[in-house]
């Protein structure tokens, strides 16, 4: 059954792919769709399977079935010479070469437009082999034209409006039946899979042929006009595939929806001149040319991996930011033990305009205050020669050492940074330490340093009323270049973990370091197996086993879902959860979605679930659709504590205001034992 599986569904998922998803069930429907016109399915089937056949003659048998382009570019080619050309031995046969042109037309055309444009193949090798192969065929005399045979026509057996019809009709064109009937499944089938995309077909589509009516004059000639496909296809790809749905994206949507529609009078001219149709070269070209420009200006909302549907996509890239709003700048405290947060962001007296993303750093005692006795020497600040140690690993780019500490309540104006450290993070950015005693700096210009090296000690230099460290990352490799936004990791802020965040002035901080034995249980091994005894009604066992992605990453799997973890900035993460939602694996990914690997006190922490954890299918459709408006909108807080060592008590709230409550067990050897969600005992490590 399972090589069954491996060759039907991503099959099935190809015929999807056609509009942007990957049901296997909403594919298996398309497939019996092109099937009610025995032409269009043959043809389909006869190119798929060639283009097959050729790939596994080159070795390419995996990547064929992995990769869904190379099925859906020769599907596309099969379904429109199947349209064309009645079914017979001599058709079967340029079917079958067919699919084979149109595998190496994807195989070519991808490895260009990956390569020098960054962008997706999309539907290209067919428009551009049907065209070559429409043309070809105007020499093949053996091949018979089907609109000189019978056909089926199926339609709606009562009368529809001319604008409901013209929409149907166009939606049934992508597969190349242009009935309303056929539409009709077609919608349905969109607006069951994504309410994101089926509101992006209607939009697309009537904002394009408006646009065209209004051009023309003519609004039935618009509504009758099949090629207007082209119109929602733009829409659907630009507002719920390539980008982040958002508002933004709605609006390039529809804006690209326009754009399609003097590509496609354009096109017209041109194909129809040969006798074509114009296929999908207007979607292929309109969403190539913006996503070509938004990728280049670096715009930030372009999709990096499609999940299946928009909002799959949206609640990842929702669920990812509220999660690791920064992962590109981060940087440690530069120093151990407990440090109060003298200056942030914007503070009031230094940290303004180009310099406005810093943090200053003192040591103050139980009334706050930084000094002992009257603060009349450097050596009554708590913070005065202090370690500094370097919050990144990378390289010393300058340094200076020799400037005097100043007098408490002076400040050296003519060098602003004073005795400083600049050092260069691999990631690509730079981090500035400065006010260092003098003669105290133990790097060099040129040395490696890693991440908590003593750098030297705190001082009393430059612009600087008393002791303290100051702290900033910068782009560029020169004192006085302007600050740029980054995150702390790693810290308490007395009782409260951040694994990463921006520290509050007056907040006394502490950097945090793995715990050596709770590091031990939850760095998971690959081929580590953990049994559990599931509490339903029938007690059964759940197996899991650790293994890793070809990416690198590793997962926990029952073999119905992976559970995709990893540990950084001194936190085990579960990141998400792909595959069977209904697997019970879920639990633990919402009962323990961050662990802080530091159990002592009553250490608490924040993080956030996606909406996919919400229970009903209603409310959660309904909050990833309306989210895509407003990105604010709905979220589901998980706030967790160290109940005692071992076991983290958790509390859900969810949109609506309703609460869940969670505990999980750390096994003492490694993984997990013991989950219970709303009230309910999950599962039990079995020993």
């Amino acid at each position: 059954m399972g090589g069954v599986k491996s060759y039907l569904f991503p099959l099935l998922r190809s015929y999807s792919a056609l509009l942007f998803n990957s049901s296997v069930w909403g594919g298996a429907l398309l497939l019996f769709l092109t099937f009610l016109n025995p032409n269009l399915g043959i043809g389909g089937f006869i190119s798929v399977f060639s283009a097959y056949l050729f790939a596994h003659l080159l070795g390419l048998k995996r990547d064929f079935f992995r990769i869904d382009y190379y099925i859906y570019n020769p599907l596309l080619v099969g379904l429109s010479l199947g349209y064309l050309f009645k079914v017979n031995v001599v058709s079967l046969l340029f079917f079958f070469v067919s699919g084979i042109l149109s595998f190496l037309l994807t195989y070519i055309l991808y490895g260009l437009f990956s390569y020098y444009l960054r962008l997706p193949v999309l539907s290209v090798p067919f428009v551009v082999g049907s065209s070559l192969l429409y043309l070809s065929s105007l020499k093949f005399s053996n091949l018979f034209v089907i609109n000189l045979y019978p056909k089926l026509h199926l339609s709606l057996p009562f009368q529809l409006p001319l604008f409901i019809d013209g929409y149907l009709k166009s939606l049934g064109a992508v597969f190349f039946l242009s009935n309303n009937f056929a539409g009709l499944v077609i919608a349905l089938l969109i607006f069951l899979t994504s309410r994101i995309l089926f509101f992006l077909s209607v939009v697309g589509y009537y904002t394009g042929t408006l646009f065209q009516a209004l051009l023309t004059g003519s609004f039935s000639q618009a509504f009758s006009d099949l090629s207007a496909f082209n119109y929602l296809l733009t829409s659907m790809a630009v507002g719920g595939v390539f980008l982040i749905p958002s508002l933004r994206s709605y609006k390039f949507a529809l804006l690209s929806s326009l754009i399609a529609v003097p590509l496609t009078f354009g096109a017209k001219v041109f194909w129809e001149s040969y006798g074509l149709p114009v296929f999908a070269f207007p979607f292929n070209f309109s969403v190539h040319m913006l996503l070509y420009t938004l990728i280049t200006i670096g715009y930030y909302g372009v999709v990096s991996f499609y999940r299946g549907t928009p909002e799959r996509t949206l609640d990842y890239y929702l669920t990812y930011l509220r999660r690791f709003p920064s992962v590109d700048r981060t940087v440690s405290l530069p120093f151990s033990g407990p440090w109060t947060v003298w200056q942030s962001f914007e503070g009031p007296w230094t940290h303004k305009g180009l310099w406005k993303y810093a943090v200053d750093f003192v040591i103050t005692d139980e009334k706050g205050k930084t000094y002992k006795g009257g603060g009349y020497y450097l050596t009554d600040y708590y913070a005065f020669g202090k370690p500094v140690l370097s919050p990144v690993s990378g390289d010393v780019v300058s340094v200076v050492s020799d400037l005097p500490d100043n007098p408490p309540g002076e400040a050296d104006k003519e060098n602003n940074w004073g005795n400083y450290v600049l050092l260069y993070d691999r990631r690509g950015f730079y981090v500035l330490l400065c006010h260092f005693k003098q003669y105290s700096i133990k790097v060099k210009p040129g040395q490696f340093v890693e991440k908590g090296t003593l750098l030297g000690l705190c001082g009393n230099s430059g612009y600087s009323p008393q002791p303290h460290i100051h702290l900033h990352v910068q782009l560029y490799p020169y004192l006085g270049a302007p600050t740029v936004p980054f995150f702390v990791s790693s810290y308490l802020s007395g009782n409260k973990f951040f694994d990463f965040g921006v520290p509050k002035e007056g907040e006394l901080l502490e950097p945090v370091f793995p715990e050596k034995s709770l590091l031990k249980k939850l760095n998971l091994l690959i081929d580590q197996e953990m049994t559990f005894t599931l509490f339903n009604n029938e007690k059964e066992l759940l197996k899991t086993v650790v293994k890793m992605a070809p990416d690198g990453t590793f997962y926990i799997t029952d073999g119905r879902a992976k559970l995709y973890f990893g540990i950084r900035n001194s936190t085990f993460y579960f990141y998400h959860l792909e595959g069977d939602t209904s697997s019970p694996l879920k639990y633990l990914f919402f009962s323990a979605p961050k662990v802080p690997l530091i159990s002592r006190g009553k250490v608490k922490w924040e993080d956030y679930l996606p909406l996919l954890s919400i229970s009903s299918p209603l409310k959660r459709e309904l909050y990833l659709f309306l989210s895509s408006f407003n990105h604010s909108f709905f979220k589901v807080k998980v706030n967790s504590h160290f109940k005692k060592e071992g076991l983290i008590a958790s509390t859900l709230k969810f949109p609506g205001g309703k609460e869940v409550s969670s505990f999980v067990k750390i096994a003492p050897d490694f993984g997990f034992e013991e989950v219970i969600y709303d009230n309910r005992l999950i599962m039990r490590r079995k020993r």
